[in-house]
């Protein structure tokens, strides 16, 4: 057809066989490059430049055939195994929830079957539906989802019912503010120290939401996930002010910040409890012994006993929350160590393959998005299990496992890294909108010029038409 013998009919055409449509940019892209460059070589050669871009064209092979084989080659990448593992968690966590908690009600919430079959469900379609999202989109409009983000967290503190003096949506809401931050991260990369300066700053109204809930460890998991995001931007030197000083603001900021906290005795009240509960039993110490009696008193396999002193009174009244944040310290008690143990293995496997995924990663957002998840992930674990151990800092669950809001907010992230995942076949470091990997075509039949016999990086080994 005329219309392909120019370059950009050449590319609509290959376009049109690729279905993938986060793929159709980046091969497009590629394949110009190398278009244009056989143009030039022929139009040196004394071509006009009309003909000199039909033999470009021409060289190139049929278009159609080019685009079946690329669209063959660039399919998103499943993530089956992880996504399995994800839900198996879940589901254990959910009958978990069912079976510990079952007649429960006379002393505390217990776990209702019908809310936490609904809970799983929403949750598997936040997994499944962050899947299939393209996560280039929070790129693309990073500031639009940034400030989503920080009026979401107002409207929650807003509209929230107040449960033990924390605002209850608030803390599903700031969960998700480590993912954000990375998005912002993204949108000032490139503008120097003013986008230094904004990066840092950006940070500040997503912690003034946490301060509001109060929720302690959604602060912490901003604080701590924000420096690593802001040390792993200097690594990449995004703001081009060099990497020492990119590296060097952020750990000052902290470092004031720890300093000034220190100073006004913020949390040491908190500090003293976790490290001497003994101190204060029927105090801030309270939680902590009672975690420490049940694991004293626990079994390989089977119920634990809490000892003599305890014995008039059932485990659920004398520990408190031991249907939420405590579930792994229930696990313990009710059916001994060795389940704990093998949930503990599960979820370990489960967040090594998600560090290990996300290491490799070649899209720069990509790689800080699914990082953001990890941390928000497995500093949550490291705090719960530090609190059912009787190390008390502030509550923390055990993602997957316990609460069912909490579930499908861990659900939706984790879809949130296996859409990163899911794109491997096209990641590059260019940058969201054509976040691709090259893999590589080799065109053998060039005759007439050296630049001909070079090999382009687009997404397969291609033979000479």
């Amino acid at each position: 057809m005329p219309e392909r013998k120019t370059i950009q009919g050449y590319l609509a055409a290959v376009e049109e066989q690729i279905r993938w449509r986060r793929a159709r940019p980046v091969v497009a892209r590629e394949l110009e490059r190398h278009l244009e460059d056989q143009r030039d070589a022929f139009a040196a050669e004394g071509n006009s430049p009309e003909e000199a871009e039909r033999l470009a064209v021409e060289e190139m092979g049929d278009p159609v055939a080019v685009g079946t084989e690329l669209d063959r080659i660039h399919r998103p990448k499943p993530q089956w195994g992880l996504l399995a593992l994800t839900m198996l968690l879940a589901l254990a966590g959910g009958f978990l929830r069912v079976r510990l908690f079952a007649g429960w009600e006379r002393y505390c919430l217990g776990s209702d079957p019908a809310r936490t079959a609904a809970a799983l469900g929403l949750g598997m379609a936040c997994l499944l539906g962050a899947y299939f999202l393209d996560y280039t989109f929070l790129g693309r409009h990073a500031g639009a989802v940034y400030i989503a983000a920080v009026a979401a967290g107002l409207l929650s503190l807003w509209l929230s019912p107040n449960v033990n003096n924390a605002s209850y949506y608030t803390r599903y809401v700031v969960l998700c503010y480590p993912v954000i931050y990375a998005v912002w991260l993204y949108a000032c990369r490139g503008k120097g120290w003013k986008g230094m300066f904004l990066a840092i700053s950006g940070g500040v109204p997503l912690a003034l939401v946490c301060c509001g809930a109060p929720f302690t460890q959604a602060l912490f998991l901003l604080l701590v996930s924000g420096l690593v995001l802001l040390l792993a931007a200097a690594r990449m030197d995004w703001f081009g002010i060099g990497r020492l000083p990119t590296a060097a603001a952020p750990l000052g900021v902290a470092l004031l910040m720890a300093l000034g906290a220190y100073r006004c005795g913020f949390g040491a009240s908190r500090i003293a409890a976790f490290l001497h509960p003994e101190m204060d039993p029927l105090g801030g110490g309270y939680q902590a012994m009672m975690n420490r009696t049940a694991l004293a008193g626990a079994q390989w396999l089977g119920e634990g006993s809490m000892g003599d002193q305890y014995m008039r009174y059932p485990y659920e009244m004398i520990v408190p929350e031991a249907d939420r944040s405590m579930l792994p310290l229930t696990v313990i008690y009710k059916l001994g160590w060795l389940p704990f143990l093998l949930l503990m293995l599960v979820f370990t496997a489960l967040m090594v393959w998600l560090l290990c995924r996300c290491l490799r990663q070649k899209s720069r957002l990509g790689r800080l998005t699914a990082l953001a998840v990890v941390m928000t992930l497995g500093l949550q674990a490291v705090f719960s299990v530090m609190l059912n151990f009787g190390f008390v800092l502030f509550y923390a669950e055990l993602p997957l496992v316990v609460g069912n809001l909490h579930t499908v907010t861990d659900m939706g992230l984790i879809g949130l890294a296996l859409s990163v995942f899911r794109g491997d076949a096209i990641a590059r470091n260019a940058g969201p909108e054509n976040a691709a990997v090259p893999l590589r075509i080799s065109c053998n039949k060039w005759q007439n010029n050296q630049n001909h016999e070079k090999v382009l990086e687009i997404s397969l080994v291609l033979k000479k038409w």
